[in-house]
């Protein structure tokens, strides 16, 4: 009987729509490869880029990917007359870009008709004549489910917009369109290309793609009324629930897994993984043993290294970054929105270590390279990041820099959030703590009269982010006075950013208190600085930003600094002793051979051992204490090493752990020890 009932609907609704003049009708039931089939017409009008047929409203519909795909007919072969009604359902994933249309009509900006979704999600309709043009704009549009959008144009000026059937606005003088035989029709993308303003960038060369489903797409010859536009939304009762893939930034299996670092494919979602023409193994995932946190370089990121917490939280500690009047935004990896210049390799992977290496182009929002010297290449960097089984390593940082040196950001604290995600669901407060090699310390937070300078304690060098987990994200840095290009400084320079510092470059009303963006990760669209309005897309906000260190190394080509970061469970204070034994290191004697510490590997690199075997003591002391200390053998290969500490055999996988290495011409072994000491030991 239900059946019946339904079938009696369909064919009720189907003469009415015929006796109500339908021009024009899209149902998206029947595509032949990318062609769809425009029912009154019984023509077809071509799909492009990635799309899909899924369950629609009504039969089936039309998935649009939000970065390629849409509906196009060259002309749209026919004249709009004085009186006309286009309605279509849509069900939307994101908010677009810039205004994107449901249905575009025109020849010009402002020349012709279209329905449309600006990017903060309200429903808008423009119509008219470049003498004399008028947009209706409505409510904001919910997300993940089936609505109605219609737009009445009566040949007396009274143009009428509506939602699920409901009249929401509504003008009276609204100007007449001219012929429409020759305009491009588009569905899910304007269908020119126009310019779209924001505070940092404006898009000239991008079109607006929709992020969305569409069907049941229909253009009648007449002004319908509220009463058929309400039966037409009626008719559909009850709506299909829109069921969507979850968006989630990607780190890959969860829990503790063997540590190493592993080739992987990291997908996000269907729609954005078809962008990528890559292979099963274009990102590298870093997993320990002992707890669930994780270090990812992934495409979405533009590979930029990102710590994930036990809980799924995501934080980096940024990358090289320049600025300046060659310079369209900033030169950084983030605007490398397809990795065309950034990439990322395994140098060395064992039980006892690993080695990443991520290499990148200084781009900016332009994809143009900026601070051209004599050789007109731009700048580059390289970095290391050189990890231990405890979740804790180096990042080494070499910018290989131009003439005149300029300045750089080498550290920004950021925190990244998947679609849905606020920052007050990751961060406490206080968000950052500072400690200097005193143990005394500082917390600030971004609710209480900020600072824009943290300058307190006095020398701090150990920086702590206070996410909403059980390991935080921590860095430990040269507390040394230096001069740079940057300036010159007494110790590392701190400073904050927050919406209240961004006020002049972000929208009235912004939801919330730290620096807030979703031009990355994951986007695909040019720009910089657009600061979210809505959190339907990944994010990202910013903590503290442009701090200063002492450089390690620097020579006419390559300007080096390091830090030692990681995840911790231990208070900040507590990450004293961990500072002085990378800063201040124990002194190591040898029988045999000869031993230096090198601060930028955290490891002690011996060399000329003549018979394999390593006997000495390490000289530990509470200042100078050894914290879970790494050695390295050159020019020695041993597969089943014997450690013994104090004449205490040490067992392997337990104790410590080891690996052996085969450079181009020398093999390497690596030992670390999974132990504290802070007094004198024998090592054998």
């Amino acid at each position: 009987m239900k059946q019946i009932i339904l079938i009696s609907c369909f064919c009720v609704l189907f003469l009415e729509i015929h006796a109500q003049e339908l021009v024009s009708k899209w149902s998206f039931d029947q595509f032949q490869e990318d062609l769809v089939n425009e029912d009154v017409a019984d023509k077809t009008d071509r799909l492009l880029g990635f799309f899909d047929s899924v369950s629609g409203i009504n039969g089936r519909g039309v998935r649009f990917d939000g970065y390629t795909s849409f509906l196009e007919r060259e002309k749209f072969g026919q004249n709009l007359p004085p009186n006309f009604t286009i309605t279509a359902w849509v069900a939307l994933e994101a908010y677009p870009w810039f205004r994107c249309p449901i249905f575009d009509l025109r020849m010009g900006e402002k020349e012709g008709v279209l329905l449309a979704i600006k990017r903060d999600g309200t429903l808008t309709a423009g119509l008219g004549q470049p003498i004399d043009w008028t947009e209706i704009t409505g409510p904001k549009l919910p997300l993940k489910q089936w609505i109605m959008v219609s737009l009445v144009v009566n040949h007396n000026g009274l143009s009428t917009l509506y939602l699920n059937g409901k009249k929401i606005k509504e003008i009276d003088k609204s100007p007449m369109i001219r012929r429409t035989i020759n305009n491009r029709l588009t569905m899910g993308r304007n269908a020119i290309l126009e310019e779209w303003w924001d505070y940092q960038y404006t898009v000239t060369n991008h079109y607006s793609f929709l992020d969305g489903m569409i069907d049941e797409v229909y253009v009648f010859g007449k002004a319908l009324d509220n009463k058929q536009i309400r039966k037409l939304y009626e008719d559909q009762l009850p709506l299909p629930e829109v069921i969507s893939q979850p968006r989630v930034l990607p780190s890959g299996p969860s829990g503790p897994a063997e540590f190493g670092a592993n080739y992987t494919r990291l997908n996000y979602t269907k729609q954005w993984d078809r962008l990528w023409r890559v292979g099963d193994y274009p990102d590298v995932l870093v997993r320990f043993a002992g707890n669930n946190s994780r270090l990812v370089f992934w495409r979405g990121t533009s590979f930029v290294p990102c710590w994930v917490t036990e809980n799924g939280i995501w934080y980096t500690n940024e990358w090289a970054e320049t600025w300046g009047s060659d310079v369209t935004s900033s030169a950084e990896p983030l605007m490398d929105r397809e990795a065309r210049f950034s990439h990322v390799r395994i140098i060395e992977n064992s039980p006892a270590r690993t080695i990443v290496h991520w290499r990148y182009g200084l781009v900016d929002a332009d994809y143009n390279f900026v601070a051209k010297d004599i050789d007109g290449r731009g700048e580059w960097a390289d970095e290391y990041y050189i990890i231990y089984p405890d979740g804790i390593g180096i990042r080494r940082i070499d910018l290989y820099y131009s003439n005149p040196l300029r300045k750089h950001d080498w550290e920004e604290s950021i925190v990244l959030l998947s679609p849905g995600q606020h920052p007050d669901e990751v961060i406490d407060d206080p968000e950052i703590v500072l400690v200097n090699m005193d143990g005394e310390s500082h917390r600030y937070s971004w609710r209480d009269n900020l600072p824009v300078e943290m300058k307190k304690p006095e020398k701090a060098n150990i920086h702590v982010v206070n996410l909403k987990s059980k390991y935080k994200p921590f860095y430990i840095i040269s507390p040394e006075p230096f001069e740079s290009a940057e300036g010159k400084y007494e110790s590392p320079f701190f400073r904050n950013y927050s919406a209240a510092l961004g006020e002049n470059y972000h929208p009235d009303s912004v939801p919330s208190i730290y620096g807030w963006w979703n031009h990355w990760p994951v986007a695909q669209v040019p720009g910089d600085g657009r600061w979210v309005e809505t959190n339907d897309r990944a994010s990202h906000f910013n903590l503290t930003t442009f701090t200063q260190w002492k450089d390690y190394y620097m020579d006419e080509r390559v300007k080096t600094r390091i830090m030692l970061h990681g995840m911790t469970q231990n208070k900040p204070e507590e990450l004293v002793p961990l500072a002085k034994s990378w800063l201040h290191p124990p002194e190591m004697q040898l029988d045999d051979g000869e031993v230096m510490y090198e601060p930028a590997e955290r490891a002690y690199l011996v060399t000329k051992l003549s018979n394999s075997i390593l006997k000495g003591k390490l000289l530990a002391n509470s200042d100078q204490p050894a914290l879970r200390p790494a050695i390295i053998l050159n020019n020695i290969r041993i597969t089943d090493p014997k450690v013994e500490v104090n004449e205490q055999r040490l067992t392997v996988g337990e104790d410590f752990q080891h690996g052996v290495v085969k450079e181009l011409e020398k093999w390497k072994t690596i030992i670390w020890i999974d132990a504290i000491f802070e007094e004198n030991v024998n090592l054998l």
